[in-house]
């Protein structure tokens, strides 16, 4: 019995890391990891606060991010119909001109645009998204 779970925990131990590496998680979602940080593909139904929401669950429960740091859109999200859905935020600022994001719905084509992941952890819906 001992030796079941020992070898069950370490199959998950091992398990972890690469099951990071892309993950999808309502089917609406698809996570890709960035060099602290993550890029996000798809559509919430929620705008950019979904989006914003999304990172920064991610950032705290994989990276294991503190929510008083920031979260910075590194790729912005590409302005025109027809155009990639993914936008990518990091924790690292270096090579960024960081702004606050006062008004939500453009931040995420502004390269730099950045908040609090506690501020951003707002605007998760009652029922979180379901990307853990």
């Amino acid at each position: 019995m001992i030796r079941c779970t020992m070898f069950a925990l370490i199959a998950m131990l091992v398990a972890g890391p690469s099951s990071a590496s892309n993950y999808i998680s309502d089917g609406s979602l698809e996570f890709a990891p960035l060099p602290d940080g993550v890029q996000i593909t798809g559509y919430t139904g929620r705008g950019a606060r979904g989006t914003w929401c999304a990172a920064a669950d991610y950032v705290v429960n994989r990276l294991d991010a503190r929510r008083s740091q920031k979260l910075y859109v590194s790729e912005p999200l590409a302005k025109g119909f027809g155009r990639s859905s993914a936008v990518g935020f990091t924790l690292n600022p270096a090579h960024l001109t960081p702004s606050n994001v006062f008004i939500v719905g453009g931040s995420l084509t502004r390269r730099g645009s950045a908040m609090t992941i506690s501020h951003a952890l707002a605007f998760c819906p009652d029922v979180t998204l379901p990307i853990r």
